[in-house]
């Protein structure tokens, strides 16, 4: 394997020299022919493909969309496929056939792709199977022609959209310059962080966990360290073996997720150790570890992992190391504890309108403050009451908002509210949006009161201003008894009630409505205030709580197969409708991503992890699936 350091080096300066097209990235990415470019495993064994492979792969499919295809130039191509090398040899040969890719992100409803493939006069989709929607599909199946004479013409634009928190129709515009600006930071952080470029065994290998069509995914994931020429590792499903078999078999050692992902390991990792009764050796053993990384942090990292084996072991094992996480909030446990077991987790910034911005890169001292870092050389910050401004090369030039294209020329606005210390380093505090008045003047920021609750029994929860009044709103399932719903007031009035009393929140309400939009990866209370001014979101008081109708009419046979998976899954004897798989049956996160990948295969549908939908029961899932199996 090639000294990354010279790599890095020659491949940031082919870069800088040239006109930072993506034809010029392809160029440099597909400049090392024997360099595996992904691997992924088929249940059998490790397949892999090399970046020589790949590019004639490329070249093919481009020819065969130009044949095809004739009129088909100058337009955008959806991309509407999952993480996998299909979708990587996709986006490239739209380019190379002089069209642009929009990156179709599967998880938003059908009603807004087709709102946005009619504002991007988008007529075909490549896709394996059809989605459904308006646009044309093409079958990449169907792609084989072998390129005769093939002269590529690339286009040098792509789309994506954002991940509809508010369900707005927001189409974000990237030209290469703007991609490379963004692969050119990767010089600077590989100067500041020697850990981001160990590789392990020789190698160095990115676990494709982010969806692609997400600026992290695309851009962290992807981007960042295929142009380097590293190796791409995907999933073959979310169930909690893939993702853990994957991680060990491929010997992954680059893992960046979203908190959501972090927080369910933390969850795992800590009931493991309770069911154990190994709480206080593991809390030693954690102390001694972070310390021991402040002293040594190289040596520490390594000798963490042997001290913590016995979580390790069963864990990510050896390789991995370096991880991020990114897209929304992360508590500081969960960054102690990840850090502490020797895998050192990062936090970073980014947006889909200014891609990666930042990243903490310094030591665990600092990773464990929860700073974003500083920003890129590409970017600059500016704090102008209280929120966060960005510009720079490497953010967008342009945005569709409800099919109005606006100029990014100047500083864009983030909206978040945050905070730098002396170092420059910069800390996101919360939305600028959601602030709210307290009794004494102060402004109050429902972010950090919202992560001092902890109601494991609720979907989701949320602190916001309603009415003026600082307000708990708790999304339960339909299915929860009166019980458990009483439990969940108590929980969050004991909580409510050890913070001071200027934190406080006035009003607790239940609600059986999502408060979160579908496609999001977190609660938008803008999106929630709107749900409630329309009246789809109905908030109930603790003494207004009824049972729900038992008397649900549901498919018998699509109900008896899952009670039958909930029992292979978690390995019990009895459960009924309305068995709770956490809370009634012991089931853990992981456990649910083997649920719903088993789920997923049977009906030939697509409930996901990413979503959070949380469909704890039997009956609640086999709702769910025949709404699917409806669409």
């Amino acid at each position: 394997m090639e000294n990354i350091n010279k790599v890095v080096k020659t491949r940031c300066l082919a870069l800088m020299n040239s006109k930072k097209t993506f034809l010029d990235i392809f160029n440099v990415m597909f400049s090392t022919d024997d360099y595996i470019l992904g691997e992924w495993n088929d249940g059998y064994k490790i397949n892999s493909i090399t970046y020589l492979e790949a590019k004639k792969k490329i070249f093919d499919l481009a020819y065969s969309i130009n044949q095809k295809y004739p009129d088909l130039k100058n337009q955008y191509v959806g991309i509407a496929m999952e993480s996998s090398i299909e979708w990587v040899l996709s986006f490239w040969a739209i380019l190379a056939s002089g069209n642009k890719p929009y990156l179709v992100n599967l998880r938003h409803p059908k009603e807004l792709v087709n709102h946005l493939l009619k504002s991007l006069s988008v007529e075909y989709v490549i896709e394996f199977d059809s989605k459904g929607y308006d646009a044309k599909g093409i079958s990449y199946l169907e792609l084989k022609e072998e390129a005769k004479d093939f002269t590529p013409s690339f286009q040098d634009e792509m789309a994506l959209s954002t991940s509809a928190t508010t369900l707005k129709e927001k189409i974000i515009f990237y030209n290469g310059l703007e991609i490379s600006s963004q692969i050119l930071n990767c010089k600077k952080i590989l100067e500041e962080n020697k850990q981001i470029k160990k590789h392990y065994k020789g190698r160095l290998k990115q676990l494709v966990f982010l969806p692609l069509y997400h600026i992290f995914g695309f851009m962290a994931t992807y981007m960042w360290f295929s142009f380097f020429g590293r190796t791409m590792v995907f999933l073959k499903d979310y169930s909690k073996d893939a993702i853990l078999y994957t991680i060990k078999k491929h010997e992954v050692t680059h893992l960046f997720a979203v908190p959501l992902f972090w927080n369910t390991i933390e969850k795992e990792i800590l009931k493991g150790v309770k069911e154990k009764n190994k709480e206080k050796k593991f809390n030693k053993g954690l102390k001694l570890c972070i310390a021991l990384q402040k002293a040594f942090p190289n040596y520490g990292i390594k000798i963490s992992k042997k001290i913590m084996h016995e979580v390790t072991d069963s864990l990510f094992g050896k390789s991995v190391l370096f991880c991020i996480s990114g897209g929304s909030y992360i508590k500081e446990d969960t960054l102690r504890l990840i850090n502490g077991l020797g895998y050192p987790l990062y936090n970073g910034y980014g947006m889909s309108e200014i891609g990666i911005t930042s990243v903490e890169l310094g030591s665990i001292t600092d990773r464990l403050k929860n700073s974003i870092g500083k920003p890129f050389e590409s970017i600059q910050y500016e704090i102008k009451d209280n929120k966060l401004y960005v510009k720079g090369t490497s953010i967008s030039h342009k945005m569709k908002i409800n099919g109005e294209y606006i100029y990014t020329n100047d500083q864009y606005s983030t909206e978040d509210i945050v905070k730098k210390d002396k170092d420059n380093r910069y800390y996101i505090l919360g939305r600028g949006d959601d602030l709210f008045i307290g009794p004494n003047g102060e402004n109050i920021n429902p972010d950090q009161i919202e992560l001092l609750f902890h109601l494991p029994k609720a979907n989701r929860y949320s602190v916001l201003n309603i009415e003026n009044q600082l307000t708990l709103v708790i999304e339960i399932s339909k299915y929860l008894s009166k019980d458990t719903i009483v439990e969940i007031y108590n929980d969050a009035c004991e909580c409510n009630n050890k913070l001071d009393s200027s934190l406080r929140v006035s009003k607790i309400y239940f609600t059986y409505d999502p408060i979160q939009a579908e496609t999001a990866i977190k609660v938008s209370r803008q999106y929630l205030l709107k749900q409630f001014e329309n009246k789809k979101v109905t908030l109930v008081k603790i003494d207004e709580i009824q049972k729900k109708n038992p008397n649900v009419i549901v498919n018998q046979e699509i109900l008896d197969f899952i009670i039958k998976s909930f029992k292979e899954v978690l390995m019990v004897d009895t459960v009924s409708k309305d068995s709770n798989f956490f809370f009634d049956l012991g089931g853990s996160s992981l456990d649910y991503f083997s649920l719903i990948s088993l789920l997923n295969q049977k009906f030939n549908i697509n409930i996901t992890f990413e979503n959070e939908k949380n469909y704890h029961t039997p009956l609640d899932l086999a709702l769910e699936v025949e709404r699917l199996l409806s669409l």
